[in-house]
């Protein structure tokens, strides 16, 4: 199983359009089936519109990145341009590597491509799981404590199934010290998060769209599913409102995971 987010997928995609009807190709590199990377490589085939062959300096250069920022290589992928997106025998060939996934874009139809994706052992196919991830907006007045908590909860304990972003209306430029320590406190490190504005994301499509107790003062977003958590803002409250809030959150965020495998299914 591969996890991709959909600015990835958008990336592949546009990637294997832009190199039609030659073949694109290129790694997806990341932890635990989650891309974190994606390499557009060079396709050096002497026929490449219809196999592909990666320039081996090049993948020298990525192996060395990879190495650095602690990833290993998730996948390969390359395109069909006129084939359907299942492995050739020139790509069962060519798959090296028994533990990757080799996924394959077809463009046989250019404006609705295929994506699958396949591990190749010994020469034979199993098919694999690619997981578009969906994205979420917390939004809050400062961005502070209360959708900062909701972004650090869904980005390490639902991150299969969604990818979290927040922002604020009037964003403080600090994660609140008190929302840090509760969030510790069940094994989650936000320290690194920013409080940001909505100038920061506003090139990114949303699935959800979730305010979190600031009326009018949130503006208007657009996306698939919006919601408005009455939760109150624990700003200046003791560290016990904090964790209260915290645990409201997640519940909430329990609840909205539900919804979304219910929606899945109709």
């Amino acid at each position: 199983m591969i996890y991709l987010t959909k600015e990835q997928y958008v990336s592949i995609v546009n990637h294997t359009k832009k190199e039609y009807p030659k073949e694109a190709c290129g790694i997806l590199a990341g932890i635990n089936g989650r891309v974190i990377k994606v390499y557009k490589m060079a396709n050096i085939s002497d026929n490449p519109e219809s196999c592909y062959f990666m320039k081996p300096e090049e993948q020298i250069k990525v192996f060395k990145e990879m190495r650095q920022l602690g990833i290993e290589m998730l996948g390969i992928y390359h395109s069909h341009s006129n084939t359907s997106a299942y492995p050739s025998q020139r790509d069962c060939e060519l798959a090296f590597y028994s533990e990757v996934d080799y996924l394959i874009i077809s463009l046989k139809n250019f404006n609705n491509p295929e994506i699958r994706a396949f591990k190749i052992v010994k020469g034979k196919i199993y098919e694999e799981k690619i997981i578009i991830r969906k994205n979420i907006l917390f939004v809050c007045i400062e961005n502070s404590c209360r959708s900062q908590i909701a972004e650090g909860i869904v980005n390490n304990l639902y991150w299969q199934k969604f990818v979290a972003y927040s922002a604020g209306s009037k964003p403080s430029g600090i994660v609140n010290p008190k929302a840090i320590e509760v969030m510790k406190e069940i094994g989650i490190d936000i320290s690194n998060q920013k409080s940001k504005g909505f100038q920061e994301i506003k090139d990114i499509e949303f699935d959800y769209v979730i305010t979190m107790g600031c009326g009018d003062v949130c503006p208007v977003y657009s996306a698939k599913h919006k919601f408005e958590w009455k939760i109150e803002d624990p700003k200046d409250k003791p560290i016990e409102f904090f964790r209260e809030i915290r645990d409201e959150i997640h519940e909430k965020i329990k609840e909205m995971v539900l919804y979304d495998s219910f929606s899945e299914k109709f």
